[in-house]
C-alpha cells in the first residue's frame, strides 16, 4: 500500500514541476525598451506586442512649435485629458503636419 501510494505521488510531482513552464520572450533586430512619460507608454512608428484595447484617438490639435517633443508632450496632455485610463499612446507623424495618435490601454 505504502509503494503504489509513494510512486503516485512522486508522479504527480514530477507533472507539477514540469506544468509550469518559464515564458520566454525572444528578442531580435525590433525589441526594444518603451520609454514610459508622464504615467503613458510612448509608442512612436510602432506598436505594442502585448494586447491592448484601443481606447480612441487624439489630434494635436492648435500648437505653437513644431518641435517633437512640444508635439508629443502636447499629445500626452490631451490624452490624459480625454482618457484618465489609458497608460499608452501609438503616435503617427506626418510630414503634412496631420499628426495623432492612438490612445491605449495595455491589458495586463
Amino acid at each position: 500500500m505504502k509503494k503504489p501510494f509513494l510512486a503516485f505521488l512522486f508522479a504527480l510531482c514530477i507533472n507539477i514541476l514540469f506544468a509550469f513552464q518559464v515564458a520566454n520572450t525572444q528578442t531580435n533586430e525590433s525589441t526594444a525598451k518603451v520609454n514610459k512619460i508622464s504615467g503613458l507608454y510612448i509608442f512612436t512608428d510602432s506598436q505594442p506586442i502585448a494586447p491592448y484595447d484601443s481606447l480612441g484617438a487624439v489630434d494635436i490639435g492648435f500648437i505653437t512649435g513644431t518641435q517633437y517633443e512640444q508635439i508629443r508632450n502636447n499629445l500626452i496632455k490631451r490624452a490624459k485629458a480625454k482618457f484618465p485610463n489609458a497608460n499608452g499612446l501609438i503616435m503617427k507623424f506626418d510630414k503634412k503636419g496631420i499628426d495623432k495618435c492612438t490612445v491605449i490601454k495595455l491589458k495586463q
